[in-house]
């Protein structure tokens, strides 16, 4: 590990590795031992991964952070959880608009996760503009619209459907990707276009709808496009420059490995990395090989798709990688963003990482050997076969069990908070869907089928079921702790509930008019603590002919003692204005 002295642009002041006393010590007694070799990139040729020695002990100071909401998961860990005491069990009923604002009357889909940094509020809408707002009042700073091509890639499944999941901030520079494959950077102070570079090729298919990771001067992206054939990668650039650094490959190149024919491709990325501090690793979740439901093009286990990897910050190289779905035929994306715990398992302590896929378990690893903690543990139904050209029965289907909702994690209840959907889907080996050229396969809802919702939480340190809820709807938007054993998550009709963390019991839930796909930014400003939710629509609300839940853009943010909730603006398709010939 490097001295936590060094200061390098991108280490912001809300870094737990450079305010912990504990990871102190860790990275001077880490510097006495060893000093980590530098490598232009990592490489991906060789289907085996590596490991070290068991972790050691750590601790993260999380409530240093203070009043804002810095990073996606609010700290390095990825906890989403908050340490403000304001908003209790007893008053959370007296939440209350605080302010709000429609973000385009022709926004389709909203999945941003706002950040808050010195009481200014980023947010992005599905065509990759930036908002900066006064996060008390609802004031726009200012509005950055970037120059983008959204015809260069085929979008999220051939179905033209773009997103954006969030920026990332650091030193006074905003880090944007836009869906064709650029990653910007923004002043923070004005909005301004600094510097872009191009990350991956959109003709490939490739897109971006994820938010990066910036961290000790560098800025951390993956791609999207598994689906369309693309080749997945994580990969660092200059956070001062744009400059490249190291780019990992998670599929083979052509002729390599199990690519040998050069038909596979896949692995990709949707959310942002995980930064381990301790370990001075970047943790993320990839996607599912392709073509996904054929197989016979891909033989073998198809590493790194559908898996957990720990990469090296300084050099990309692969230090570990646990495997979630092995040959996976099912769509299986290990989507959500992983998260980072501190917790103690028979006497020991342990640094571990968890995982909620879209396979419907929940994984829990150790972090510096991607070993595995505990027995995954299931929070949907699981029903499936290997899929046939007659076409089988797959639960959960290639939209459920948990898709890009990010889990919260609380040190005081040790659970970790899952959003699950539980949603069926028949997989039939055939001729591939339009736009999915790599799919190798078609997904279809079974007739009558009826999408629902789990929310559950599981202890981290014996890999228990706390406990679960059954919501009538799909919970896609995932979930955000807070130290009064609160913890907020919303469903794709637009409730946002608020549970005790230690029960499951619903202490509050209000329809706030949208569908919700992303999970609450909890701040304050002043001696108020605000609830901030972007709402709106997502690829699962429109996952058919007529909409799961009600579309559009809107951020509301919520306090005690707050007003009624405002009616959004809904979205509303244009009909086609061409004449019948």
């Amino acid at each position: 590990m490097r001295s936590p002295s060094r200061r390098r642009p991108g280490r912001t002041p809300y870094d737990p590795a450079r305010r912990t006393p504990y990871a102190l010590l860790l990275a001077l007694a880490a510097i006495a031992l060893a000093a980590i070799a530098l490598s232009a990139c990592g490489s991906d040729d060789k289907d085996k991964g590596g490991t070290t020695a068991a972790a050691a002990p750590t601790a993260t100071v999380k409530d240093e952070i203070g009043d804002d909401w810095p990073l996606i998961g609010r700290d390095r860990d990825n906890s989403r959880y908050a340490p403000q005491t304001q908003i209790t069990k007893e008053n959370v009923a007296e939440l209350g608009e605080a302010w709000s604002k429609d973000m385009g009357s022709g926004q389709k889909l909203q999945e941003t996760y706002p950040l808050v940094v010195d009481g200014v509020m980023y947010a992005t809408t599905s065509t990759d503009e930036v908002y900066a707002y006064d996060a008390a009042t609802g004031t726009i700073k200012w509005k950055y619209v970037p120059k983008v091509d959204f015809a260069k890639s085929t979008g999220v499944g051939g179905k033209n459907i773009v997103v954006n999941r969030g920026v990332a901030v650091a030193d006074g520079t905003v880090y944007l990707l836009t869906y064709d494959t650029n990653l910007k950077a923004i002043s923070a102070a004005t909005g301004e276009e600094q510097w872009s570079t191009a990350v991956d090729d959109p003709s490939t298919g490739a897109y971006e709808t994820m938010a990066p990771t910036v961290y000790d001067g560098k800025v951390f992206v993956g791609n999207s496009g598994s689906d369309q054939g693309v080749r997945g990668f994580v990969a660092a650039y200059d956070a001062t420059t744009g400059k490249k650094i190291w780019k990992f490959y998670t599929v083979p190149a052509k002729g390599h490995g199990w690519n040998k024919d050069g038909k596979a491709a896949g692995g990709t990325v949707y959310m942002a990395p995980t930064i381990d501090t301790v370990n001075d690793q970047v943790v993320v979740g990839t996607g599912n090989p392709s073509p996904a439901i054929v197989g016979k093009d891909r033989p073998g286990n198809n590493l790194y798709t559908s898996s957990v990897i720990a990469l090296d910050v300084e050099t990309g190289k692969l230090n570990w990688y646990n495997q979630q779905v092995a040959h996976d035929l099912w769509d299986y994306d290990a989507a959500s963003p992983v998260v980072l715990f501190d917790t103690v398992i028979d006497g020991k302590k342990v640094r571990g990482v968890g995982e909620a896929g879209k396979s419907g378990w929940f994984f829990t690893m150790d972090a510096k050997t991607g070993k595995t903690l505990h027995p995954k543990v299931p929070f949907v139904t699981h029903q499936r076969k290997t899929p046939t050209k007659k076409g089988t029965l797959s639960c959960p289907g290639p939209l459920g069990g948990s898709t890009y909702a990010p889990v919260a994690w609380s040190p005081k209840t040790q659970a970790a908070y899952i959003s699950g959907i539980e949603y069926c889907f028949i997989l039939q080996v055939g001729p591939p869907q339009h736009g999915e050229d790599h799919f190798g396969g078609v997904r279809i809802v079974p007739p009558k089928s009826k999408p629902t919702g789990t929310f559950t939480a599981v202890d981290v340190s014996n890999g228990q079921q706390l406990w679960q809820k059954k919501i009538d709807v799909p919970m896609g938007g995932g979930a955000t702790a807070t130290a009064t054993n609160i913890v907020f998550a919303g469903d794709i009709h637009g409730n946002l509930y608020a549970f005790d963390a230690e029960n499951g019991k619903i202490l509050w839930q209000k329809d706030l008019g949208l569908s919700i796909a992303s999970a609450p930014t909890i701040y304050t400003v002043g001696d108020t603590q605000y609830v901030a939710l972007a709402i709106g629509g997502s690829g699962l609300t429109n996952s058919t002919d007529k909409p799961l839940g009600p579309n559009g853009s809107r951020m509301v943010v919520l306090k005690v003692g707050g007003g009624p909730i405002s009616e959004p603006t809904p979205f509303v398709e244009k009909k086609s204005s061409k004449k019948k010939q």
